[in-house]
């Protein structure tokens, strides 16, 4: 029997156990901390979300609006259970941890690669030192030879005796240090290595292999500080818990590795495409025109639509259809703000009856917002 359906997180104002803690009661607390905190305890009693750690994150943060995209993320999820009569899922949670937090354990992986790369580089420096160290010394006994010689040609062969010495060991040295620094060099080409693979990954969606939200924040924010004309779309798979209910999560995720495909392969090279969550992608597109825009969604939406995915092992075909939100970049938009616009957009073709393109502006407005 499923749970009595459950509204979307209230705003300021409403119940604690559905949303923030109601004026009357944060008037008597000066911590907003202590705010924040009574009302994400409140929150996840109310929907039933196990006391984790990481769930206890992401209800502090939603409460607190601490980290960007993550209230509305969280309001969505809230609304579609609530329309489904359940609550939130654990696979929910995990997947709002995954997209909102994971950047912080990458984060973590990178500095450590960092580090230790650093100390090999260190390493490598300070046997190039100890090498320099030893020519200047052996520089100094030649001298000193030089100088005892021609004084004291009696002293040949002690001298002699002493410069043989002195170059078997700086030999000897030479090349201990030769293969220490070798070893230092795989060490460093290693550790390279590493470092690409695991920046590739803090930034690359694993089951796509698409960009990640963090990527796609980024590249929003160089996008914007350019100053040059450029698109946003966001793109949902229209009725996708119908394919994992029926077909179960391994067929859905095919279908999100082809949809994926097709998102790479149709909006080129210069454009951006990249998982936002779920079954919602985005692309970043450098055009300044939205009729131009609206072709490359519109190509998109019926090339979605017309494709099959071929699933299980018999080989069972099925197609899925897609709405796309359309917003063109204003000038000195913040990307949150463009997010926002492209997301209200997709809604509304998801209004419309799906499997439709709507933008924001919408037609017929001017082509470009730059001119």
């Amino acid at each position: 029997m499923s749970s009595p359906a459950l509204s979307p997180a209230p705003s300021p104002g409403q119940s604690p156990a559905l949303g923030r803690t109601p004026p009357a009661r944060e008037a008597g607390r000066k911590d907003p901390t202590l705010l924040h905190a009574h009302a994400t305890m409140g929150s996840m009693l109310a929907h039933g979300v196990a006391p984790s750690p990481a769930n206890y994150l992401i209800w502090y943060s939603y409460h607190s609006d601490a980290t960007p995209g993550l209230r509305s993320a969280m309001d969505g999820r809230l609304a579609a259970a609530a329309a489904a009569g359940q609550r939130l899922t654990a696979a929910c949670m995990e997947e709002l941890h995954a997209q909102f937090f994971a950047a912080e354990r990458e984060a973590g992986t990178l500095q450590e690669i960092a580090t230790r790369l650093e100390g090999v580089v260190t390493e490598a420096v300070g046997l190039v030192q100890d090498a320099r160290e030893d020519a200047l010394r052996y520089g100094g006994t030649l001298n000193q030879a030089s100088g005892r010689l021609a004084g004291e040609p009696q002293s040949l062969g002690a001298l002699l005796r002493r410069l043989i010495a002195e170059t078997l060991e700086v030999s000897r040295r030479s090349e201990a240090a030769a293969r220490n620094l070798a070893e230092t060099s795989r060490k460093t080409r290693e550790l390279q290595s590493e470092l690409a693979e695991a920046r590739h990954l803090a930034t690359t969606d694993p089951l796509t292999g698409l960009a990640n939200r963090r990527q796609l924040d980024h590249a929003l924010q160089e996008e914007a500080a350019a100053q040059k004309p450029f698109a946003l779309l966001m793109v949902d798979l229209d009725h996708f818990k119908a394919v994992n209910d029926s077909h179960g999560h391994p067929a859905g995720d095919l279908v999100l590795r082809h949809v994926a495909g097709l998102l790479a392969e149709m909006t080129g090279a210069e454009a951006l495409a990249a998982r936002f969550g779920g079954e919602e992608f985005a692309v970043i597109l450098p055009i300044g025109g939205l009729r131009e825009v609206l072709a490359i969604a519109e190509r998109l939406r019926a090339g979605i639509g017309a494709s099959a995915i071929a699933i299980g092992p018999a080989g069972q075909r099925i197609s899925v259809t897609a709405s796309l939100g359309v917003a063109m970049a204003g000038r000195g938009e913040a990307p949150a703000r463009l997010i926002e616009r492209a997301d209200a957009a997709l809604y509304e073709a998801k209004r419309g009856g799906r499997n439709r393109v709507c933008s924001d502006p919408p037609l017929p407005k001017p082509e470009s917002v730059w001119n």
